[in-house]
């Protein structure tokens, strides 16, 4: 009983051990290792951002001269004499204007007749005192000064170039001056009724073609496609194409013939396309480099490289045309120029024929004439001229005169400087 009551126990075990051994594993759950850290990417700098270029200052003959205080030094570096002439000349041409008439200095408002009789104390005290201490504080005392509003003024200088020419065309002379083309119409926009309310309008220029107004001839046109031969337009030839171009630029020269006579040629009229600066256009292009960028160096340029006069001198479409005149350099007032005492500056903006004073600098010579550096000057001058190229209230063109110095200085000079005009204090 006892063996078989073991025997049962027995075959029992085994059939648990058995049934235990058929049961599926349980799984046991192993969490995962972290993958390891990565540095978070950095995001990839964003591109520098250019702010957008300043919108250009649109001067008006209100904002561009306001009152300013007197310069902390006042000097001239040139002969009372010379200063003298130029007051004549302005005073000259104001005597022909009404005395009545409104001349704009800034945001005021003032008559021919007090600027003229401002202008004649300036010369009277000139007279009898010289370029002296006394004399500046004289002016300190009478005179209010309006500076320019621009922060910074830049002064160009500009001279009256000699040309080599002949009355007659030839294989040396083949190069024609022109007067004004009869074709040359002018159109003066605010007189129509589309314009009348607009402002900033000036007066544009052209010709009429199949009963339209069109565009005038370019310079490339008229140079290099003979627009104007067989017009009788010729004033006289000149033996340099360049030499023509820079005459251009500055506005009026010298022409000397072979038997040593001469003639002054001067501003007539202009074909109404914009002044582009040749200088610019050579620097661009990489044709020539900053240390060449005067008027010898890109005249020097175009010499050495004649291959490259076409398309340098036609970059400027402006197109000057000429009229032979009884004197020497005359500017847009009318006033005969005076060497180193006469500017040119935007007639919107600032007073014909008024008395102003400069602060700019002037170079400094070696024994070769060569240019060596720059040094800081005051100087009264007369405002008496205009230029194709001098638009704005930061741009003044001083004139040089003529000869070898004049251009030379002209040539090279882009300074800054100051702006003043002098108005007589009301009594």
């Amino acid at each position: 009983m006892n063996l078989k009551r073991s025997l049962l126990i027995g075959i029992a075990l085994t059939m648990m051990l058995l049934a235990t051994a058929c049961e599926p594993k349980k799984k046991i759950y192993v969490a995962p290792k972290p993958p390891p850290p990565v540095a978070p990417s950095e995001k990839p700098p964003l591109a520098a951002v250019e702010p957008p270029p300043s919108p250009p200052i649109v001067w008006t003959a209100a904002s561009a001269l306001v009152r300013a205080g007197v310069p902390k030094q006042l000097r001239d570096d040139q002969p009372a004499q010379s200063l003298l002439d130029a007051v004549d000349l302005s005073l000259e041409k104001f005597a022909a204007v009404d005395p009545a008439a409104l001349v704009r200095f800034g945001a005021e408002q003032v008559t021919v007749g007090r600027l003229a009789a401002g202008m004649r104390a300036f010369r009277d005290r000139l007279a009898a005192m010289g370029l002296s201490e006394p004399f500046f504080a004289y002016l300190r005392e009478n005179f209010e000064f309006f500076a320019s509003a621009a922060a910074e003024v830049t002064f160009t200088g500009y001279y009256e170039p000699l040309l080599r020419g002949s009355l007659r065309p030839s294989p040396r002379y083949p190069y024609p001056l022109y007067g004004t083309p009869g074709d040359l119409v002018t159109v003066d926009l605010p007189q129509f009724y589309f314009f009348k309310e607009q402002n900033g309008f000036p007066q544009i220029k052209g010709r009429v073609s199949n009963n339209r107004l069109v565009p005038y001839f370019t310079r490339e046109q008229i140079d290099f496609q003979n627009k104007l031969v067989g017009r009788g337009l010729e004033i006289v030839w000149i033996d340099s194409l360049v030499d023509i171009f820079f005459l251009h630029i500055q506005g009026s020269g010298i022409v000397e013939f072979e038997d040593g006579s001469r003639i002054f040629v001067g501003y007539a009229d202009q074909n109404g396309h914009p002044f582009r600066s040749i200088g610019k256009y050579l620097l661009e292009r990489r044709l020539i480099d900053r240390s060449q960028l005067s008027l010898q160096g890109m005249k020097n340029f175009l010499k050495e490289h004649p291959e490259k006069i076409p398309e340098a001198l036609n970059s400027n479409p402006s197109y000057i045309f000429f009229k032979i005149s009884e004197q020497s350099a005359t500017g847009t007032f009318g006033a005969r120029l005076t060497p180193w005492r006469s500017i040119a500056s935007d007639p919107r903006l600032f007073p014909l024929g008024a008395l102003a004073w400069i602060e700019c600098e002037k170079p400094v010579l070696d024994a070769a004439q060569r240019i060596t550096g720059w040094v800081k000057f005051g100087r009264f001058v007369l405002n008496q001229d205009t230029g194709g190229a001098i638009r704005g209230a930061d741009r003044v063109d001083l004139f040089t005169g003529h000869g070898e110095l004049s251009e030379l200085v002209a040539g090279g000079m882009k300074q800054k400087g100051a702006l003043y005009f002098l108005l007589k204090k009301e009594p």
